[in-house]
């Protein structure tokens, strides 16, 4: 009998998922509106809700319009028991927020490293005010810029050196209850990119490229962060820029750096010609349908620049949709929260399942 039961969990778990996406989407709805949106049964829409209720996440609000009889309770999700908390580590600061299950941002700050601190106490302190200010935060996404290795170990960040080498989520997990992911940032701003597009006519894969104070890259296919078999995909600081694409600039040593050499060229043609081998790299390897590009040499003129010297090399019928991202901090965020959106999901419909 025990195995019949468990044999169900799946089914019910993507029940709840099922009713807890139309909840988040409409708001408010009855019961009855789950169930035409959901395509579930009547009565397994009721008893989904019922336990919701019990559990305390969705609530009986008004009553909607009848068309005749007794009129419909409607239901709500209590966000203050779905939350999540978002932190981007700079090397300076960390910036926070506190956000619902339907995205509501219910907090948002920033909480300065001072120098009687390092970046882990500060991180250890923040969480702890927050889980302890707000006992409805679940799960916790951490956005570091550098490169989240096999086993979670940091490496290649040069803005928090004190991180090198340390496993950010493991040593939280010591600390903390709840489940805590650690992600780059360059992939958080991709990701919080197609996130935003989400449910529109727009592909779900891209590249994120910056190129500024910092060099790197976020790769999202099918909607999903593709970090690599050592997690070292999108760290394009480490391509080397042929020396065709050095030879319009004086007295330049072979092992320099791209944000160096860009800082040294002349004008933004020269800069067009040394970031063009880096993006027909890109092209070749992954054949994105978007490269997206941020930071200070993100500019309209620069991306014409950058198609002409790209249409030199490449068939034009295989080139992307060059844009600059509006607003990076703004995707960095989105993406913090796309990273866990998923996850109060499953802790709610594993809670159900097993009830």
């Amino acid at each position: 009998m025990s195995n019949q039961k468990n044999d169900t969990h799946p089914l019910k778990e993507h029940n709840a998922h099922l009713v807890l996406s139309v909840l988040m989407t409409m708001k408010t709805a009855t019961r009855r509106q789950i169930a035409q949106r959901t395509g579930l049964s009547q009565p397994t829409v009721n008893s989904i809700v019922q336990e919701l209720e019990n559990l305390g996440i969705a609530q009986p609000g008004s009553f909607a319009a009848s068309a005749g009889g007794r009129r419909p309770q409607c239901y709500t999700l209590q966000t203050e028991h779905l939350r999540a908390a978002t932190i981007r580590v700079l090397s300076q600061s960390l910036e926070y927020a506190v956000v619902a299950i339907d995205g509501t941002v219910i907090l948002r700050n920033s909480w300065a490293i001072t120098d009687s601190d390092n970046h882990m106490n500060a991180i250890k302190s923040l969480l702890t005010t927050l889980t302890k200010q707000d006992r409805g935060i679940r799960v916790a996404s951490i956005g570091v810029p550098g490169v989240v290795g096999p086993g979670g170990a940091l490496h290649a960040i040069s803005q928090v050196p004190e991180l090198e080498g340390i496993s950010l989520a493991h040593e939280l997990a010591k600390v903390f209850d709840i489940p805590i992911y650690v992600e780059n940032d360059m992939n958080l701003v991709a990701l919080g990119s197609v996130a935003a597009n989400t449910g529109q006519a727009t592909s779900t894969d891209m590249v994120f490229v910056h190129i500024g104070e910092g060099v790197g890259a976020g790769i999202v296919m099918g909607g999903r962060i593709i970090s690599g078999h050592s997690s070292f995909a999108g760290e394009i600081a480490y391509m080397v820029p042929h020396d065709e694409e050095k030879k319009h600039i004086e007295n330049v040593k072979t092992e320099e750096t791209l944000e160096y050499l860009l800082a040294r060229a002349s004008n933004i043609s020269e800069q067009a010609r040394l970031i063009s081998g880096m993006i027909i790299s890109i092209i070749c390897l992954l054949n994105p349908p978007i490269i997206s590009f941020g930071s200070i040499y993100a500019t309209e003129e620069m991306l014409r620049y950058l198609r002409h010297e790209c249409e030199k090399h490449l068939p034009l019928w295989t080139l992307p949709s060059f844009r600059l991202m509006p607003d990076e901090e703004a995707s960095y965020d989105r993406g913090l929260i796309a990273l866990v959106d998923g996850v109060l999901t499953k802790q709610i419909t594993r809670e159900l399942a097993s009830a």
